[in-house]
Order: structure tokens, then sequence, then C-alpha cells
């Protein structure tokens, strides 16, 4: 028996980038609290960090950039959320009494 796998004539693949669309972003809500809230881009940037760390245990500090940037020319309230996360961690990360958190659930 012959197993193949036949689509509508019609069918397209969705690529890498095509994929924030569907799996999701950031929401203009998740853009803005980002910025306003800043307990939220620091434990949202911070978490994200983690994730990251953990899909690429070998890479992560090479590729991290990368893929932040990637992630911030897909959509501009990705961009929007993303800068906002950023500056929540790095600003927090200047303070000695927050690094400590930081760096324990990055490497968590």
């Amino acid at each position: 028996m012959e197993m193949t796998m036949r689509l509508p004539a019609n069918y397209n693949l969705i690529n890498e980038q095509e994929m924030t669309y569907t799996e999701g972003g950031a929401t203009a809500v998740q853009a803005l609290c980002a910025w306003f809230l800043p307990f939220y881009g620091w434990y949202k940037g911070t978490t994200a960090i983690r994730d990251y760390r953990r899909a690429n245990p070998d890479t992560w500090v090479e590729t991290g950039l990368d893929a932040f940037t990637a992630d911030m020319e897909s959509s501009v309230v990705n961009m929007i959320y993303d800068v906002g996360c950023a500056v929540s961690v790095v600003g927090s990360c200047m303070s000695v009494i927050w690094l400590i958190p930081t760096a324990l659930i990055v490497f968590s």
C-alpha cells in the first residue's frame, strides 16, 4: 500500500515569516503594556530570552540578536512590543537588584 498525500490545486505552503500572522504575534494591547507597565515588559522580555535559550542551548548568544531582529521586522506591532520589552529588561538589569532575578529566570 502506497501512502501519498494529495493537496488541493490551490494549496500554498506558509513560510516562517508568514507564520507570525497565523500563530500570532504581539497585539496592540501587549505592545502598549510593554511600554507602560515596566514589570510586564520585564517579565515578557526575560521569559522570551529564557525560552530562546532553551530552544537554542548551544547558539543562543550568537543567534539571539538575529532572531530578535527578525521578530521585530515581522510587523510594526511586534517591533513596538519587542523594543518595549528590551528597554524594560536592559533598564532593570542596570540595577544590581533586578539583575539577579533576571539571571535566575533566564538560566532556570
